[in-house]
């Protein structure tokens, strides 16, 4: 399949961004907007952390935008997902 790290990438942090947005929602309760943007904001930064340090492992390579859009739109999508559904999953 084409492409099919990006699709990964989306899972997985779609999945962290569910369990990231569901551990600030119980601890804090911060409105949507701001759980939203400080999980979006936060996993983004992972995402970018973890293409640049792929760059120094052999047979791997990092610095990709589209692993790092991929990253970024799967932490946004996971939080608007739990937002969407918070009274069901909890």
């Amino acid at each position: 399949i084409p492409h099919f790290d990006k699709i990964v990438h989306f899972g997985f942090f779609l999945g962290g961004s569910g369990l990231l947005s569901a551990s600030l929602f119980l601890a804090k309760k911060p409105s949507w907007r701001s759980l939203i943007l400080t999980v979006t904001f936060s996993l983004s930064l992972v995402g970018i952390w973890d293409e640049f340090h792929q760059s120094f492992f052999e047979n791997r390579t990092g610095n990709d935008p589209g692993d790092w859009l991929a990253d970024t739109l799967g932490a946004f999508c996971g939080s608007i997902i739990f937002c969407r559904y918070h009274k069901c999953l909890l």
